[in-house]
């Protein structure tokens, strides 16, 4: 049917479309050259005559100032013919000259006239033909004594120039000098051999101009009388385009001067020849296009008669293709084949067909081949069937189709056991079975989205009762079925998932019980407290209040590190079981892990009945336990927070009554205790102030003040002690003696204590290089000299800083050098190996053994502040003080008194032989940044002291 309708429209061969088309191109392209070509010729004509234009225009200028210079000339001649018979020449001699002189220039065409006016600008003489000059240029001319050029038109256009001249060398006069404007149309026709003439315009406003010095008269004036009986000339002048008589001008008016508006030059062009010389072009170019076109049609035919004959034989043979003619058709390639260096379109052609000759033959031999295949496939997807239905039979899977209405349409082997069907026909309503409460509206909603085209899948869980009532979780995965002549619209799939739900609800007890007590655990007394204290919130003034009780066991690590985890652990079960009598129905018991358990008693009357609760549980445990054998007492530590009196939120309550818990345990055990906010607080400041102190450190909330250490005799700085500060962000300066302990406590004190030291070093060492040299005290904790790091620490520190050892001094306490000597001696000496100073802190606060104190190797005592405070008060402590100097001096030792404030007390020190000094009466314990001030002070005055 193609090849039918095409055969019907007119045929136009190849050949011949490819040739009217490349003709056409080729013909349309020329003809855009050509126009453009003559553009282009036109506008460089243009502009090439606007250039001439503008040369006229300039060498127009040029003339007319040239011919005012020859008048400026001329003129100057008179005052000297005038000065011939007399020096000082009058206005006579002047009127003389102008007459005698201005004849013979009139004749030889250098002037046309001379006017000679006194100092009143009154006319004394005139000659020529020359109309007068305004008498306000000629005041001008009096008023500044220079020469004025001037223009002026009336029946025609005079250029004038006006000059001073001295009358009997006493009063001036003018001379004007003028002449018309002929010589410069003869200068300018002369010399460049354009058509020149002066239009002037009588009146200024009338439209009418009359022709002067018009060159080739007959020729331009009836062109010039054209333009200006058609364009309405302004005073600028302008250029103007005319077309008269077959021939094409371009007339310029220009201003003759700046000062007038009545007369123009007139510059006629004529571009009649120029035009012609485009025009011919033109036909020139479109001439060649015409003939090259003719030559390339010529070229196209015989370039392409040979591809065009092979391409119109190849498109009959392709209709050979739907008679499956194939050998026919690969003998009319052959046959064709062209042989060719480089391969074109056509060859590309020609295999083409030759290669969809071969598909279609294979292509009908694979059909015939599979035409003979389609028994043997019918054979083989029964067989498949079969085996599909097989599978289905076996599979440990409900497989079943519904209809719309529920009713079982197919079911595989493994539902039918399950439901307890017999063979076909299945007689089953799958809406009808027992489903657990709630699983056939699921079911019934899930078929509605199904049918109504919502969704094309849907899986949801649900439950049946088996025979035993038994309940059998099934996940079922429902499918819209499309079938052709079928009832059959839902393909469902169901998966028997008793065993996994019932694993899962196992994980679920256990993630909210404790699997040893099977109390609830700590998150589930978290999410009970959290719904009882929302309801509570709820309803408002009806609220009632809510005990919560942490209950500690008093000695349960005994009981695991002597008896063993068996027995601590029943011991955990017993004793829940006896809180759990307790509590009963009043509230909820929950084990919060280890050996802590937490009871939430709610709708309590006030703290009586929540008292009452705790003694009870005390009085339960009043009995032992008997557990292997073993007669095990045990007793409870109970704190208690009531809602709303101790807290209004979980955290708070359980937080309270966890630090009541405590302080039960503080108060001796085996009782219970209320939240008490003071108390409670003073611990929970101490919690957090732990807290902080861990991160004190990251947050640079640390602070070193250095407190100098004076020799009295001359008041030179010997040493300074740092002193650690804590500048906490709500609390400000925090003092040592309550947070060091904590440090020690919490082990924070290495970690500090390592900061201080590198801290110390650091600023020593740039002290010291700044030409201040003393050495440097550090407290060291007794932890960390007993830890493996301390001589390493102290290495790094010196390595990193570059400090010398011998400036550096630790300080270490009198209680804790002679707790375990036989560890710190050896460590100690290590130390001093190393070049570094070691001083006793606070000497005479403890219980010093002479025989151990005397092996310490120790350089300096320091004398308590405690001492220091009885100078002048109590004997005793200045006999302490002197014993002590005495010991030192007599070991070898260096003495440096603390706590020094008064005068008294530094002269008792000086006469007793202790020189060394440090405390207030010198200076407070003072910045990092303050503290090189104070040493170079203390340097000044030294010197003084010497001099």
């Amino acid at each position: 049917m193609i090849f039918g309708r095409f055969s019907k429209q007119h045929f136009l061969s190849l050949k011949w479309k490819v040739v009217v088309y490349l003709a056409l191109v080729l013909l349309v392209t020329q003809l855009i050259y050509a126009v453009y070509a003559y553009r282009q010729l036109t506008h460089n004509l243009d502009v090439n005559q606007q250039r001439s234009i503008q040369r006229d225009q300039a060498t127009l200028q040029g003339l007319v100032d040239n011919s005012f210079e020859r008048l400026l000339e001329a003129g100057g001649v008179v005052p000297l013919l005038a000065a011939v018979s007399n020096t000082n020449p009058s206005q006579f001699d002047f009127i003389a000259a102008i007459r005698d002189y201005l004849p013979d220039m009139m004749i030889s065409g250098v002037l046309d006239g001379a006017f000679l006016y006194n100092s009143k600008g009154e006319l004394l003489e005139r000659q020529g033909y020359i109309s007068a000059l305004p008498i306000a240029l000629v005041q001008d001319v009096l008023t500044t004594e220079t020469p004025k050029r001037h223009f002026h038109c009336a029946r025609t256009c005079v250029r004038s120039v006006a000059m001073p001249v001295l009358f009997n060398g006493v009063s001036t006069g003018v001379l004007v000098v003028s002449r018309e404007l002929r010589d410069i149309v003869l200068e300018f026709k002369t010399q460049y051999g354009r058509d020149i003439g002066l239009a002037v315009r009588p009146g200024g406003g009338d439209r009418q101009f009359d022709l002067q010095y018009l060159t080739q008269r007959e020729e331009n004036l009836s062109v010039i009388n054209r333009l200006l009986s058609t364009e309405n000339i302004g005073s600028d002048g302008g250029i103007f385009p005319l077309e008269f008589e077959t021939h094409f001008y371009q007339v310029v008016l220009q201003p003759v001067s700046a000062e007038t508006a009545e007369a123009f030059w007139v510059l006629v062009y004529d571009r009649t020849e120029l035009h012609q010389r485009a025009a011919k072009e033109l036909i020139r170019q479109l001439t060649i296009a015409a003939i090259g076109l003719l030559f390339a049609g010529l070229v196209q035919l015989l370039v392409l008669r040979g591809p065009l004959r092979a391409l119109s034989e190849i498109a009959c043979l392709l209709p050979l293709l739907a008679s499956s003619s194939y050998r026919e058709v690969r003998h009319g390639l052959k046959r064709h084949r062209q042989g060719n260096i480089f391969q074109d379109e056509l060859d590309m052609l020609q295999d083409s067909t030759g290669e969809l000759t071969n598909q279609l033959e294979h292509l009908e031999a694979s059909l015939i081949q599979r035409a003979q295949n389609l028994q043997q496939r019918s054979q083989q997807l029964q067989t498949e069937r079969d085996f599909v239905t097989s599978l289905m039979d076996t599979a440990e899977t409900i497989i079943m189709t519904m209809s719309s209405d529920g009713r079982v349409v197919t079911m595989n082997r493994y539902g039918r056991d399950l439901f307890r069907l017999k063979d076909e026909p299945i007689s089953l309503n799958f809406l009808k079975l027992p489903h657990q409460a709630g699983g056939l509206e699921k079911h019934l909603q899930a078929f509605k989205q199904v049918f109504s085209g919502q969704k094309n899948k849907l899986q949801l869980e649900t439950a049946l009762l088996d025979d035993a009532g038994h309940l059998i979780h099934i996940s079922w995965l429902h499918s819209r079925l499309q079938l052709v002549d079928s009832d059959a619209v839902i393909l469902s799939i169901g998966m028997d998932i008793t065993e996994r739900t019932q694993a899962e609800q196992q994980l679920s007890w256990l993630a909210n019980h404790d699997p040893l007590t099977k109390l609830p655990n700590q998150m589930m007394f978290n999410s009970s407290l959290e719904q009882i204290l929302g309801m509570q919130g709820a309803a408002g003034e009806d609220q009632s209040r809510v005990g919560i009780l942490f209950c500690d066991f008093d000695g349960f690590k005994d009981v695991n590190d002597s008896l063993g985890h068996p027995v601590g652990d029943e011991l955990l079960q017993l004793a829940s079981k006896r809180i759990a009598n307790v509590v009963g129905g009043r509230g909820m018991l929950a084990r919060q892990g280890g050996d802590e358990f937490s009871v939430i008693l709610s709708g309590c009357d006030g703290f009586e009945s929540v008292a009452e609760v705790a003694q009870l549980i005390l009085e339960a445990f009043r009995s032992p336990f008997s557990i292997s054998g073993y007669e095990i007492f045990s007793s409870l530590s109970i704190g208690i927070a009531v809602y709303p009196d101790h807290g209004a939120d979980r955290i708070t309550l359980v937080k309270h009554a966890d630090v009541a818990m405590f302080e039960a345990k503080d108060r001796g055990k085996n009782q219970y205790c209320f939240f008490e906010g003071d108390r409670g607080s003073d611990r929970y400041e101490r919690f957090s102030l732990t807290n902080d102190l861990r991160k004190a450190l990251e947050r640079d909330e640390f602070r070193l003040h250095y407190q100098p250490q004076i020799d009295a005799r001359n008041g030179q700085v010997i040493g300074v002690e740092a002193l650690l500060r804590w500048q906490h962000p709500n609390h400000g300066f925090i003092p040592p003696d309550k947070f060091i302990p904590l440090a020690e406590e919490t082990g924070l004190i290495i970690e500090i204590g390592r900061w201080v030291l590198y801290e110390a070093c650091r600023n020593t060492q740039q002290w010291n290089q700044q030409g201040m040299r003393f050495r440097i005290g550090v407290n060291v904790a007794g932890q960390q000299i007993l830890h493996a790091s301390l001589l390493d620490t102290l290495q790094q520190v010196l390595a990193e800083t570059e400090l010398p050892p011998e400036l550096l001094d630790l300080e270490v306490t009198e209680s804790f050098l002679l707790k375990q000597p036989e560890v710190t001696l050896p460590k100690l000496r290590q130390v001093r190996e190393m070049g570094i100073f070691l001083s006793m802190d606070d000497f005479g606060t403890g219980y010093s053994s002479l025989s151990y104190l005397k092996k310490l190797p120790l350089n300096t005592l320091k004398i308590d502040k405690s001492f220091i405070n009885d100078i002048g008060d109590r004997g005793e402590g200045e006999t302490i003080i002197k014993a002590i100097i005495s010991l030192a001096q007599g070991l070898g030792l260096e003495c440096i008194a603390e706590g020094v404030e008064t005068p008294r007390q530094l002269t008792y020190l000086l006469n007793h032989g202790c020189h060394q000094i440090q405390g207030y009466f010198y200076s407070k314990p003072l910045p990092a940044e303050e503290l090189p001030a104070y040493v170079r002070q203390q340097m000044r005055q030294s010197l003084q002291l010497k001099k």
